[in-house]
């Protein structure tokens, strides 16, 4: 997508951490273009939600302030929140960034936060988690989110998927892409988990189509959809989301959600891509 706004003159924080695991040598700019492409987005949500201003932001996974930095240049006046389980991370944007510093939990649920946001974004958190905490971390996200306010989160949907299914490499190698797409073929949620994650860590690769995305905000009558962006944040779409209480009428109940099941014989198309 071509730029949505012209962030070239914000002075921004170019201070990288030691320990930024996001950021390869030489692809510094690359590193930054995302963080600014974040704002960009956070920026347009303000637009569709008529918020002109973010005075209390969250940042989760805050990194070691890959789209924070951004978020306080162009917010000076916000109280930003950095959350993450790198504990390295959260240090840093608090140190560098002041950010107000908090340790994330692998449970969402044991974090301290009240409805106290009026913007929260979340990039590149629930493209790795599988179907139980995806919707338990919406849950929190809402939970969390000021009456008016906005949440911002990114997914993996359509092109990552095709991507997986013409043999793209350097893209997930660490998977068993076959019960992937195999799963996300028939339910349009998938997850598996990477290859050198334990079962307690249970970290990897999920997939959500848009139409899944949409049977999960009808258990939501508070929220309201203002955007999906396919290919919003590199690979990754982005939602835009915004909350205010008793918009819709619960008409179409809350639908049941597939749930992952047992990989099956092959057909059709999935059956002639895996063999």
């Amino acid at each position: 997508m071509p730029a949505l706004y012209d962030f070239s003159g914000l002075p921004v924080d170019r201070t990288l951490a030691p320990k930024d695991g996001m950021v390869s040598p030489g692809l510094e700019e690359q590193y930054f273009d995302l963080g600014r492409r974040a704002l960009e987005l956070i920026h347009f949500s303000g637009q569709l939600c008529d918020k002109p201003h973010y005075p209390d932001i969250l940042d989760l996974p805050c990194g070691h302030g890959r789209v924070l930095r951004w978020l306080r240049a162009h917010y000076g006046y916000a109280k930003i929140t950095a959350c993450d389980l790198e504990r390295d991370g959260v240090d840093f944007c608090a140190r560098q960034f002041g950010a107000l510093p908090v340790y994330s939990e692998p449970d969402l649920r044991k974090l301290p936060f009240a409805s106290q946001f009026d913007l929260i974004w979340v990039g590149s958190l629930v493209t790795h988690l599988n179907q139980e905490r995806w919707l338990r971390t919406l849950d929190c996200l809402i939970k969390w989110t000021r009456e008016c306010g906005v949440i911002v989160f990114s997914t993996q949907g359509r092109t990552v998927s095709s991507l997986l299914a013409r043999g793209r490499r350097n893209v997930a190698e660490n998977i068993d892409k076959p019960a992937l797409l195999e799963e996300y073929a028939r339910t349009g949620f998938a997850y598996q988990r990477y290859f050198e994650s334990t079962p307690e860590e249970d970290y990897g690769l999920s997939l959500t189509s848009p139409e899944w995305l949409m049977r999960v905000l009808q258990r939501y009558p508070d929220v309201i959809m203002r955007a999906y962006l396919e290919e919003a944040w590199g690979m990754q779409d982005v939602v835009i989301l915004y909350k205010k209480a008793g918009h819709y009428e619960p008409i179409l109940g809350v639908p049941e959600l597939p749930l992952p099941a047992a990989p099956g014989k092959k057909s059709g198309w999935l059956g002639r891509l895996l063999g």
